[in-house]
């Protein structure tokens, strides 16, 4: 007679299974278990190893029986359990909730491949378009193949890689820009053109792609200038178009033609707030704040690199948003206070006064740059990163004016601001760079200005190497199309000091006009207007 084989079923509740006795499987509370007032539950319970070999039960399929009535792994049990007692042991791991779903790994990461430790688009086809999304400005006949491609990356990548915190209040771009892309035609060119354009920097076949939608954005501006006068609502529309395509000239090698945008956008506020006709509503004035500090961060950050000729853009400084409760607050859009920011622009007027500065204003300056203290925004989750990035371009501020007060064209150099004082400094936004860097390229916003100012004021070969390096690095992330120009006036600002005066060719002279070392070398580079954004 065959032996008889027990049936067994391993889909009962979790108690009746604990206490070997039979199950009916009733859910969602078996009979048993509902007539003891016991917890009953079903579905899966993970058992790690090491658990399984404290209780000297099998682990996993060890225990199951061979067809020749045998178990398997035996032989091999002992083994694994003295591994596993011979093992380092597990580190205590600080626990953490995630807030993510299926559909953002999906979104975020199978298309996506790392390139320096960065999530960075592989296949920009793959990504789905957001279904609130599907209504565009422009027709279907009027759009071209890579047109949805190119609106899911701008929502997906740019939005995303724009500010250091991606929520309502902090990301103007999500929140302002994108949902007046889907609603005119033109700035909808723009947003396509600055994804093709960023993508251009992978992937060359993107190239006409983004001059086509950078022409078309360019007819739609010159339609809507053309018509003489607007309406608050196509103001607005106006200044959202302006600004793209000043954004889509520098991330396109910083063109010249950025500062020409620049200055019209500023003109074109002025005149929206002359003309306001109503009370502004709550949405009204999140825009034109944000505005206002894309205007003011571009200036400022322009002055510390060249002469900006149009002296009426001065006076709209006064309208950067300063709350006074939190003026040191990190702007997640820029990555340092509105504070510094008003220091920063103290500072280029100190390097642009046509005469001679107080000295109490620059000692005064100096204490304010010493005793700054940021503090990181709300909703960071990487607040560390954000500090790094804030504090590396207070430094950058520092150096900034140590160059300027220790320059041999400053009138009258002032004693307290070493050339040592100075080197120091360099090594110190070095420093914190290479220690930080694998978390700060992760983040939006990459202390591009601090480290230009030191790779152009380093005075060692060695700290050349360094800053090259994390150039190399930057232009790796294939995200940024103005790191690559800045390098090469660095690299030019290296040549022209280690030439002696008579190598230049034909003669070029540039002293006289020129305020800064790096604003020499944009001369010789044929006019440049570089952008540290």
């Amino acid at each position: 007679m065959a032996a008889s084989t027990i049936s067994r079923t391993r889909t009962g509740c979790w108690d009746c299974r604990a206490r070997r006795v039979k199950c009916d499987e009733t859910h969602p509370v078996c009979r048993r278990c509902a007539r003891n007032n016991r917890s009953c539950g079903y579905g899966l319970r993970l058992t790690w190893l090491e658990e399984s070999v404290a209780k000297g039960i099998c682990h996993g399929r060890e225990g199951v029986w061979s067809k020749n009535g045998q178990k398997k792994g035996d032989a091999d049990r002992a083994d694994r359990a003295e591994r596993v007692q011979c093992s380092p042991p597990i580190p205590q791991r600080q626990w953490m909730f995630l807030h993510t779903s299926v559909h953002d790994v999906e979104r975020f990461c199978l298309g996506y491949q790392g390139r320096n430790d960065t999530i960075w688009p592989k296949y920009p086809r793959q990504l789905p378009l957001s279904p609130a999304m599907s209504t565009m400005p422009v027709p279907a006949q009027g759009r071209s193949t890579n047109d949805t491609t190119l609106l899911a990356f701008f929502e997906a990548v740019i939005c995303s890689s724009s500010t250091l915190v991606d929520n309502a209040q902090s990301n103007p771009y999500r929140y302002l820009i994108l949902p007046m892309a889907l609603d005119s035609e033109g700035i909808y060119h723009a947003a396509l053109a600055i994804s093709a354009n960023t993508l251009r920097l992978s992937e060359a076949r993107y190239r006409v792609p983004a001059l086509e939608h950078h022409h078309r954005a360019l007819l739609y501006l010159r339609s809507l200038l053309g018509r003489g006068s607007w309406t608050d609502r196509e103001m607005d529309e106006i200044l959202g178009l302006v600004l793209m395509i000043c954004w889509f000239e520098i991330s396109d090698n910083s063109r010249p033609s950025w500062v020409t945008h620049l200055n019209g956008f500023q003109n074109v506020m002025s005149a929206r707030k002359k003309q306001r006709q109503q009370a502004l509503s709550g949405h009204s004035r999140e825009l034109l704040g944000f505005f206002d500090r894309y205007f003011a961060f571009h200036l400022v950050l322009a002055r510390t690199a060249f002469r900006w000729e149009i002296p009426q853009t001065q006076p709209c400084l006064s309208s950067i948003p300063l709350s006074s409760s939190s003026p040191d607050i990190i702007d997640p859009y820029m990555g340092f206070s509105h504070t510094l920011l008003h220091l920063i622009n103290q500072v280029a007027d100190v390097a642009w006064a046509e005469r001679e500065v107080d000295a109490q204003t620059v000692y005064g300056l100096k204490t304010s740059l010493e005793m700054l203290h940021q503090t990181p925004p709300d909703g960071d989750v990487d607040s560390h990163s954000s500090m790094t990035i804030a504090e590396a371009n207070r430094l950058g501020a520092m150096l900034l004016l140590y160059e300027i007060c220790s320059s041999p064209r400053t009138s009258s150099p002032f004693p307290s601001f070493a050339l040592e004082d100075k080197n120091t400094c360099i090594r110190q936004i070095l420093d914190l760079i290479q220690a930080h860097k694998t978390n700060i390229m992760r983040t939006a916003v990459v202390p591009l200005w601090p480290l230009f100012l030191a790779g152009c004021c380093t005075p060692s070969d060695d700290e050349r190497v360094i800053v090259l390096q994390l150039f190399n690095e930057l232009e790796g992330i294939r995200r940024f199309g103005n790191i690559t120009p800045a390098r090469e006036v660095m690299e030019m600002v290296w040549r022209h000091r280690d030439l002696t005066q008579s190598d230049l060719p034909n003669g070029v002279r540039v002293e006289k006009t020129a305020r800064f070392e790096w604003e020499y070398a944009m001369v010789m580079l044929g006019g440049w207007k570089l952008a540290l954004t």
